[in-house]
């Protein structure tokens, strides 16, 4: 399958960069990450770190402190509000959206979204107010990439794979948990504790399993790299815009083939 979203990424960028809006200077690191990935060199410098698109100087570690975030207190603080909004949306709806294909036993890893590739999810927004004024003083938490509820249910492993782009960092609010669930990130495994918060490069292989008989739920969020500037995270904004387009486009245009 073709993907323009990644050989078409820096003449898309050059384009942007002609309307005069940031100095190119200021957003080097992007040009030549899309140029990086379009020439297929990501393994060739990304180290242990393999995501689809792939931006140099990044600080990397699979493992992020909680102290490098000091919003996580709140987020956590508010995890029984967030968690309440879910069951209250889960009891009559018919929420999920399926897991990337292959990962999973079909039905088995299950998403609510909030926001999809940085696009908000407009049908399940207005169900969850709290939810949304919580994640509104993260950067980036509603607009870098995916924000969802991720159900796994019992007896599932989701196979190792990377992310999208090293560009975000990723947030695990436990929500509903079990005893038999764990995740790894490149050689390391953490287990969740329901009401608290992992943080982790979802760039590196990471995998997933709950050996329990019951559903593990969390609230995911993906969040600017915190070295990334603003000019950086404007460019990023609009290539998120290019991306989803190019991709949706692309995926209806091999269904209809098919």
């Amino acid at each position: 399958m073709d993907k323009p979203w990644i050989t078409e990424g820096p003449r898309e960028f050059e384009r942007w960069l002609a309307l005069g809006e940031v100095d190119p200077k200021q957003v080097e690191r992007i040009r030549e990450g899309l140029e990086i990935t379009a020439q297929g060199r990501i393994s060739e410098v990304g180290g242990d770190q393999s995501p689809t698109i792939f931006f140099p100087g990044l600080t990397a570690r699979p493992w992020w402190s909680r102290d490098d975030f000091p919003w996580l207190d709140d987020l956590e603080a508010a995890a029984p509000v967030i968690r309440g909004e879910f069951h209250a949306f889960d009891q009559d709806v018919d929420y999920t959206a399926p897991a990337p294909t292959g990962l999973a036993e079909d039905g088995k890893w299950r998403a609510l979204y909030l926001a999809c590739i940085g696009r908000p999810y407009a049908r399940n927004l207005p169900a969850f107010p709290q939810t949304l004024k919580t994640l509104s003083v993260i950067p980036g938490g509603t607009s870098c990439g995916m924000t969802n509820f991720s159900t796994v249910l019992g007896g599932t492993h989701i196979a190792p794979h990377s992310g999208f782009t090293n560009a975000h960092l990723r947030c695990h609010l436990s929500l509903i948990n079990t005893n038999s669930s764990r995740i790894r990130v490149a050689n390391e495994e953490r287990s969740w504790e329901e009401g608290k918060a992992l943080v982790f490069d979802d760039s590196y292989e990471h995998e997933v399993w709950n050996e329990g008989s019951d559903r593990r739920t969390v609230l995911l969020l993906d969040f600017w790299h915190p070295d990334l500037t603003a000019p950086e995270i404007a460019a990023l904004t609009h290539m998120m815009d290019i991306w989803r387009r190019m991709y949706s486009r692309n995926f209806w245009a091999h269904q209809v083939a098919a």
